[in-house]
């Protein structure tokens, strides 16, 4: 427990660092947490072959780069030992050739830099080489230890190498035998749920058999969270939903490396905010369920760090993406009318049963049922804010536990700050199989974008209102109709939901047949996905998100140029016989914008 301890976020978080690990492994004598290292294989196969390719891998700190070096360095023979010294360069035969791992290029002085790269450019690019590179590096530290030698030929056909490598994935020049993997585009809720496994099912969990502590009446809260991280429950909304965070996250920019993963699961199942750095260990638990402050060990509030102190947790970048959802502080209606009413109000009373008095521990806890007495008795200031603190930890703990039948019924992501959450992880599971975008995700979209491109609460969900002020300033009110854009395919114009090659999907606007014209395409982030929900339902896009806003307009400005190309295409002017047709906005009573025609005589 001592060594899973310290993977948490604590100020001596060694485990963090792969070489420190594998000391603690033979100091503890304990068998390693082995993590999915998706490119050891490919990489022991290529590195084996009579013609190796040099490869770099790069991605963020904590991304497990180290750590895949160290796996090819033992599966191709090397010696743990050797590794376990801690050389920035390590060399390995592999019968006549020679394999160079840089396990951390950012850890080299320029000088040591600057005598391995111009090596490291003449041997890529040399077809009788035999050296063979395994480079590890952060992405901005790639570029710059680039620099660090004189320039050569060698090293800028490298660097031009490298660079299109990050952008597209692709090398440009097929002379020079290298390959590039960035770990950071690996899909994290994946990985989240390896670790969990991982984690959890550890032989060294066979030792708290015998512990006092999981044997006595209060039980002991680690292993209930283990419990919990386990999910034996059949249909258990709880991996799903912590899935659906991380995911939403790695959609909206916000990477989770391996390091963090580890430090969310561990954390997740020993935090306790009376608890040394704020995670238990195995001789405090009596303590803290003596105290009758077991509750707060809630594996639901550990994911957001409420076992930290507020400081730290704002300081963690883990806890700042995963707050950054407001889950505690938003709430629905029918939420709190269970929590708060649930006890008395019969039209609750099966829901309340399942949701709340199912679950002793971290549910109907006694100091949950006796703030909620006192609160509907009419509790003084202090035991209102008591309670209001509680209802925190119990709409924290629904998230994670209501089950899916019962999501729309309690509006679930309401409880997020991101409302339209499930309907865009509903639209990016539809593109990925390739199946239909529900409607109500496109209609939504257009209607937003309406709002937007106008400035006004029109209804049109089966065309796209491209209005204008009458030029490509970004107006707030545009009244002048440049274009109605037909939403279903019809004479060349479409708009769709489609995938955007990477995983995620964009919204696309075609405005004719062939390839005269290509579609005009903006990526839907999470984000800018609940904005246009926002803008639909009528909020004012400048209050909501103004970095939203001008996102959306830049996408109408490409897209009023692209109208204007396509009427020079179709030889189509806006003067004819010195007359210029004006077309503005008119709402009709249902909402619709329609165009109302004005000839002005130029």
């Amino acid at each position: 427990m001592r060594f899973l301890r310290n993977y948490g976020p604590i100020p001596t978080n060694d485990n963090m660092y792969d070489e420190s690990i594998q000391r603690a492994l033979k100091r503890h004598k304990i068998v390693p947490i082995t993590l999915p290292a998706p490119l050891v294989d490919r990489l022991v196969e290529n590195f084996s072959g009579p013609n190796p390719t040099s490869h770099i891998i790069t991605g963020t700190a904590g991304d497990g780069k180290t750590y895949h070096c160290r796996e090819v360095w033992t599966a191709l023979g090397g010696d743990p030992a050797t590794w376990i010294e801690g050389a920035k360069v390590q060399t390995l035969w592999i019968g006549s050739r020679s394999l160079v791992i840089v396990k951390d290029l950012s850890e080299l002085r320029d000088d040591e830099a600057a005598t391995l790269i111009p090596s490291f450019a003449q041997d890529v690019a040399n077809p009788q080489a035999s050296t063979s590179y395994l480079l590890a590096a952060n992405h901005g530290q790639l570029l710059e230890k680039l620099k660090s030698p004189p320039p050569s030929s060698a090293v800028k056909r490298v660097t031009a190498a490298i660079e299109e490598l990050l952008v597209t994935g692709t090398n440009p020049d097929s002379g020079i035998a290298l390959a590039l993997s960035d770990l950071s585009r690996s899909p994290a809720a994946e990985m989240a749920m390896r670790i969990i496994e991982e984690v959890s099912r550890h032989e060294g969990w066979e030792g708290c058999g015998n512990c006092a502590a999981s044997a006595s009446d209060g039980g002991c809260p680690i292993l209930e969270n283990r419990r919990r991280l386990i999910g034996d429950a059949p249909n258990d909304p709880f991996k799903r939903r912590l899935t659906a965070l991380i995911e939403l996250s790695e959609r909206n920019g916000s990477h989770f490396p391996v390091r963090q993963l580890l430090a969310l699961v561990v954390n997740s199942i020993l935090g306790h905010p009376d608890a040394r750095d704020g995670l238990m260990s195995c001789a405090e638990v009596p303590t803290i369920v003596q105290s009758g402050r077991a509750e707060l060990a809630s594996i639901y509030r550990n994911i957001f760090g409420e076992n930290l102190r507020p400081s730290k947790a704002e300081k963690t970048e883990l806890f700042r993406k995963l707050n950054a959802f407001g889950i505690g502080a938003g709430t629905s209606n029918s939420v709190d009318n269970l929590l708060v009413y649930g006890a008395d109000d019969p039209a609750y009373a099966d829901d309340y049963a399942r949701l709340i008095l199912s679950d002793p521990v971290y549910g109907a806890t006694p100091s949950y049922v006796t703030a909620q007495r006192s609160y509907l008795e009419g509790a003084e200031s202090t035991d209102r804010i008591a309670f209001l603190t509680v209802l925190r930890s119990q709409r924290q703990r629904l998230f994670f536990t209501i089950p899916e039948e019962l999501a729309s019924t309690y509006d679930l992501w309401d409880l997020t700050v991101f409302r339209y959450a499930g309907l865009y992880l509903d639209v990016a599971a539809k593109i990925a199989t390739k199946h239909t975008v529900p409607r109500q995700a496109v209609t939504m979209i257009v209607r937003g974008l309406n709002r937007i491109f106008t400035g006004m609460l029109v209804q049109n969900q089966d065309e796209l209102v491209l209005a204008t002020s009458g030029s490509y300033s970004q107006s707030k009110r545009s009244p002048l109709i440049d274009e109605l854009i037909s939403v279903p395919r019809r004479g060349g114009e479409e708009v769709a939901v489609i995938s955007d090659g990477a995983g995620g999907f964009c919204v696309s606007v075609k405005l004719v047949r062939g390839t005269k014209i290509s579609p005009i395409t903006l990526y839907l982030s999470p984000t800018r996905f609940e904005f246009l929900g926002r803008v639909a339902e009528g909020a004012l896009p400048s209050s909501f998100s103004l970095e939203c806003h001008e996102d959306l307009l830049a996408f109408k400005a490409r897209l009023l140029r692209e109208t204007e190309n396509r009427r020079k295409l179709e030889g189509d002017d806006d003067i004819n016989d010195g007359e210029l047709m004006l077309r503005f906005i008119d709402l009709s009573s249902d909402g619709r914008a329609l165009a109302r025609r004005l000839i002005v005589r130029v």
